[in-house]
């Protein structure tokens, strides 16, 4: 029996709704614990990165949080269960054993250089590290993660702090009011190389990290049905001039493979 033509139309949107309704969100997590920016104030632009995938993830739609910090991070992963997520390398290193099966996919590839990896730095007042110095980061970085990633020569009784205040406390340790040093992250790194500043010039470089990787692409089912589309869609986005602005606010240039 032939269907009449506006029978056949319903029929298709009917089913093409209960398609939709079937889909389940892609969720995401942003986790950079120690940047800067609360989960409200990067929801506008995350969105934004969200409803540009959400084009080529269809019928899934992507949708997430940003959170800059651990217990944030770490909560929103056990209890909204994200497909997948963009996770800073000290946050990924330090905490993937809580993760379960999640696997790493793709690289970031940060602005200005788009590289597949960065570099730390140690700075202080003077160029010579004490055995029991305090040491600040805006990120919170286990002193095991410091040796074996970045720093090998950190004494084993230094005193890590972290702090929201990095630059507040660069000008205190370059004035000599306080007696300490600092982890910089590569942004960090990079904006007080551009700072002109006399304070700025008191700062003496002591070491800088050996290459580490960038944040890192995960997904934490692996056998999630819509990895392969994802992952397509972040590889396409760096080569869209459609994505370029939302990539720039973001602070990246694209994403790369992890070789």
């Amino acid at each position: 029996m032939r269907i009449p033509a506006i029978a056949a139309l319903v029929l298709a949107c009917l089913l093409a709704l209960h398609a939709e309704a079937l889909a389940e969100d892609a969720r995401m997590v942003i986790w950079y614990p120690g940047e800067a920016g609360s989960t409200a104030e990067a929801q506008p632009v995350l969105d934004a990165f969200f409803g540009y995938l959400s084009k080529d993830m269809a019928p899934e739609k992507v949708t997430g949080q940003y959170f800059n910090s651990v217990k944030g991070g770490l909560d929103y992963i056990s209890h909204k269960k994200p497909k997948a997520g963009i996770i800073s390398y000290a946050a990924w290193m330090q905490n993937r054993a809580k993760m379960g099966g999640a696997e790493v996919i793709l690289s970031t590839l940060p602005l200005p250089g788009g590289r597949k990896t960065e570099r730390y730095a140690l700075v202080g007042g003077d160029d010579k590290l004490a055995p029991d110095a305090k040491i600040y980061s805006s990120e919170p970085l286990s002193q095991g993660f410091i040796r074996q990633h970045l720093f090998a020569n950190i004494p084993a009784s230094a005193k890590l702090a972290q702090t929201d205040r990095m630059f507040v406390k660069l000008k205190a340790l370059s004035s000599g009011s306080e007696k300490a040093y600092a982890i910089l992250t590569p942004l960090e790194a990079s904006t007080l190389k551009r700072i002109k500043s006399d304070w700025s010039k008191s700062l003496k470089v002591i070491e800088r990290s050996k290459p580490v990787p960038t944040a890192r692409v995960v997904v934490f089912d692996p056998g999630w049905e819509g990895k392969g589309k994802f992952s397509e869609a972040l590889l396409g986005a760096g080569k869209d001039p459609e994505a370029e602005e939302i990539l720039e606010e973001l602070r990246l240039k694209g994403f790369g493979s992890t070789n």
